[in-house]
């Protein structure tokens, strides 16, 4: 029997189905689906993927997500996460993602928290291995560029002295 490869690449035709039916892909599109949470994704890649360890790729954009749930830190080969076009309004939820080594690609523009001053700096600051954020090169000054003074504060309240 031929060895069977996850799919990494977007294409026009439905990745492999196993005996057990779950795809061997290691993306999942989920754009355009209403979701309101993000509550339940590691039990649907549980059940849908054959080995959804190896998640690289998920797209939840333009959904009604309003927050990024914890179940995305289950996926630690994350490389690419479109959360564009949501409700996302809280900047710490960013910090969910920090443990997403992997991740190189973010989107989260169209969402409110892009209104937030200087919010690009602050997810470039947090995620320094991200190479493109909201589909837009992550140049090395911006990875060295200092965060404004009190944006701590600003986005965390509780830290106010």
């Amino acid at each position: 029997m031929e060895k069977q490869y996850a799919q990494t690449v977007r294409t026009r035709k439905a990745p492999t189905k196993t005996m057990k039916d779950r795809y061997v892909t290691s993306t999942l599109w989920l754009s355009n689906n209403l979701l309101n949470s993000m509550e339940g994704l590691q039990l649907l890649a549980n059940k849908v993927l054959d080995y959804p360890k190896h998640l690289s790729w998920l797209d939840l954009s333009f959904n009604e997500i309003d927050e990024i749930g914890k179940d995305i830190e289950q996926f630690p080969n994350l490389k690419i996460l479109y959360l564009h076009g949501n409700k996302i309004s809280n900047i710490t939820d960013v910090l969910r993602l920090k443990k997403l080594l992997n991740l190189r690609s973010l989107t989260l523009h169209g969402n409110p928290v892009e209104d937030i001053p200087c919010y690009r700096n602050y997810v470039v600051h947090l995620l320094p291995q991200l190479q493109v954020f909201n589909f837009s090169p992550v140049i090395a000054t911006e990875k060295k560029k200092a965060l404004p003074v009190g944006f701590a504060k600003m986005i965390r309240p509780e830290l106010r002295i």
